[in-house]
């Protein structure tokens, strides 16, 4: 299942993972917001940022 990338930010925002992000996490996921389109970079770090927090993501 193909997530939109505003959507995986939302689920990481509003879960337990918004307590334990890096500064420079909250930063690359507050770029990605202010774009209209990501690039592959900005892309590969969401989802490591997903990977990384995803055991704090309610399915």
């Amino acid at each position: 299942m193909i997530i939109n990338p505003k959507e995986k930010i939302d689920e990481i925002l509003h879960s337990d993972a918004s307590n334990y992000l890096e500064t420079s996490e909250r930063l690359a996921l507050k770029n990605i917001l202010e774009k209209d389109t990501i690039s592959e970079l900005d892309s590969d770090n969401l989802d490591k940022i997903f990977q990384k927090y995803k055991k704090f993501i309610k399915n």
